[in-house]
């Protein structure tokens, strides 16, 4: 008899093992063996077991014998061995490197199997009215898939106790995953009262024996619930029967920097139902999916919105058309009440669309703009302390001095559009030159660790009065006297080429107003005061907006009606480069027809990609099926190559 092997490497194949007779009544899919590899052993996965007479053994020059199986029993009960051939068509990874994931963290022994401690003196958690059915939904036990709408203000540390106390019943156990491993202390102490001693965690950031801990915790029972970051979507457990994703909107959920490629939210919903458990999305403002998702059924939607709670109130929302305030990079009315709420000890929080001093430096004379000359894209101008200013390119970091003359009219005038988050300080200290102004962009936070510490930490702790930052403020802040809020332009995210420009838009929108409490200002300067968006930020009414994004991305076929791929080509040569897009045209060339709905956008060019005769386009694909989107990236995959022809592949672009 002989075993199919997979391992967790990139080329996409399995390899063939000999098994010996005393491992043939032990040996099933799903097990892990220990086999060699080239000059070593490794860890696989065993696929399937068959007879020598029905593999396909060309190539194999000769058979060598697997070593010896790890375990007895499967360390998954779904079997991953669907889940991750699910995730290699839906993301195009090789099904080696999807499998490697859930198994990557298992030790090559197993722990001894540990009992679970003693219960200790737990604290029933009070549920909040709000969530009375939804607590009752997952008390009754059954599968389910819930979208859970959290209240604006809604605190998750009073939340989620009640939730996994109502459906963790016995010896099941629940996962709970989190955006960002900062929030991981405060949900932990919460849930600590409610499941003492058994509430574990997993990050990146723990050490070695202490991921063995966490993991060995997991799959023996001693943990009744899991808090993690994404990577926690694959952990093993004794009896999963809760899975809790907060935060489901956020795109860090997305693995998109190495295979395997995936998205946690999705790995999440088909988990638990292959397990028969509950999954719950939780989130303020869902992500246009999932409200997709429970507007056709998918999901069940809950509201944990407070009784009577009024469709408004809450801080002042004003939107400021700057097409009043020519050149002002401060409205009028934005300055007025900045110098109030600062001279009367409160603290603000201004939002700039970008790092750095401005997105681009021009002639005034004939609108030259210089790019950069290693890879194409304009500069940005920035700003060094105590230096002069210079301009930067953000995907290769060169560096050029600002230009003192127009090398294409000689003309002297230069000027800069949009407002980086240098630019805003300098406006702000104008105007309050005896306020403490903290910056956190970007750039604050890869030049060194503590300066960018203390810069939050002084405003967190209300030593500063007001903090210029990127978006990425709003997720780390905590202020004690945030008085007002203001997004410097808003104009770069609503014009964006992004489908989901508007949706981030709302959600940034969103978040500042409910930092602010329930007092305080919120000003939006833009450009597009008529833009859709605006007109639902009054009571900040998500379900109204939500359901009117959602009627767009019907009519324009996007996500969720639609999944996206998007294959690029990059060449010097045109002729190798036509050649290539004609090859994907022909092997998609089934799209349109019966069953396999779908389109082609394209070929688009690359912005700032037209340099020195080098070429960059990408074709959009959409289906209207997964199945449809998954033959896509196949066919896409398996292109012949072409000479100086690079392809890049991508599902689900963002």
């Amino acid at each position: 008899m002989l075993a199919e092997i997979s391992f967790p490497i990139p080329p996409r194949r399995t390899f063939y093992y000999l098994l010996p007779e005393e491992l043939e009544l032990k040996a099933a899919p799903g097990l892990r063996v220990l086999a060699p590899l080239g000059r070593r052993e490794a860890a696989g996965m065993l696929v399937r077991v068959l007879p020598e007479k029905d593999a396909d053994l060309t190539g194999f020059r000769e058979l060598k014998s697997i070593t010896r199986l790890l375990e007895e029993e499967p360390l998954f009960p779904e079997d991953a061995l669907p889940l991750a051939g699910w995730m290699a068509r839906r993301w195009g990874s090789p099904q080696g490197l999807c499998l490697g994931a859930f198994y990557a963290n298992a030790p090559p022994e197993l722990p001894a199997p540990e009992r679970a401690p003693a219960p200790g003196l737990a604290v029933p958690p009070p549920a909040p009215p709000e969530l009375e059915k939804f607590i009752g939904t997952l008390s009754a036990g059954e599968q389910g898939a819930y979208l859970l709408r959290l209240a604006p203000r809604g605190r998750r540390e009073l939340i989620y106790p009640a939730v996994f106390s109502a459906a963790l019943r016995g010896e099941a156990q629940g996962l709970l995953l989190v955006p960002d491993l900062g929030f991981i202390p405060a949900l932990a102490a919460a849930l600590e009262p409610v499941f003492p001693g058994r509430v574990g965690v997993w990050h990146a950031r723990l050490t070695p024996r202490k991921r063995a801990e966490a993991w060995a915790g997991a799959f023996s029972g001693k943990y009744k619930v899991m808090i993690s970051t994404r990577a926690g979507v694959f952990l093993a457990f004794r009896d999963l029967r809760l899975g809790l994703l907060d935060g489901e909107h956020e795109e860090v959920y997305r693995q998109e920097e190495a295979e395997p490629f995936y998205h946690a939210r999705e790995v999440l919903l088909k988990r638990m139902k292959a397990l028969g458990g509950q999954a719950v999305l939780a989130s303020p403002c869902p992500s246009i999916e999932s409200w997709g998702a429970a507007a056709a059924g998918g999901l069940s939607r809950f509201d944990a919105v407070p009784p009577g709670a009024p469709a408004a109130g809450g801080p002042a929302v004003r939107v400021l058309d700057m097409e009043r305030y020519p050149g002002d990079i401060l409205a009028r009315p934005l300055a007025d009440s900045l110098r109030r709420v600062v001279s009367g000890g409160g603290q603000a929080l201004l939002i700039a669309g970008r790092k750095g001093y401005a997105s681009r430096l021009f002639c005034a004379s004939c609108g030259w703009m210089l790019r950069c000359q290693a890879c194409g894209p304009g500069m940005t101008l920035v700003k060094a302390a105590g230096g002069a200013p210079q301009l930067l390119c953000r995907r290769c970091g060169k560096k050029e001095p600002k230009p003192g003359t127009c090398p294409k009219c000689g003309g002297k005038v230069f000027r800069d559009c949009g407002t980086g988050t240098q630019k805003a300080q300098e406006a702000v200290s104008k105007l309050l030159p005896a306020a403490k102004i903290a910056r956190f962009d970007g750039d604050v936070l890869r030049g060194s660790l503590k300066t960018m510490r203390a810069e939050l930490e002084s405003f967190s702790k209300g030593e500063a009065d007001i903090l210029v930052g990127t978006r990425i403020a709003l997720r780390e802040l905590g202020a004690p006297r945030l008085r007002l809020a203001a997004f410097i332009d808003a104009d770069p995210d609503l014009s964006s080429a992004d489908f989901r420009a508007s949706e981030k838009a709302f959600r940034s929108f969103y978040g500042a107003w409910r930092l602010l409490g329930g007092e305080g200002e919120l000003f939006i300067q833009t450009r597009e005061a008529a833009h859709y968006v605006f007109s639902r930020l009054p009571g900040m009414d998500y379900p109204a907006f939500a359901d009117s994004e959602l009627a767009a991305r019907r009519e324009f076929f996007y996500p969720p009606f639609c999944h996206i791929v998007k294959v690029r080509f990059a060449s010097f040569d045109r002729r190798a480069l036509d050649a290539a897009e004609a090859d994907l045209l022909k092997a998609l060339s089934f799209l349109g027809g019966r069953g396999e709905a779908g389109e082609i956008l394209g070929p688009v060019i690359q912005p700032g990609e037209e340099r020195r005769g080098f070429h960059s386009e990408y074709y959009l694909v959409k289906a209207a099926a997964e199945s449809t989107a998954a033959l896509c990236l196949e066919k896409a995959g398996t292109l012949p190559e072409r000479r100086g022809v690079k392809r890049f592949i991508e599902a689900d672009p963002t």
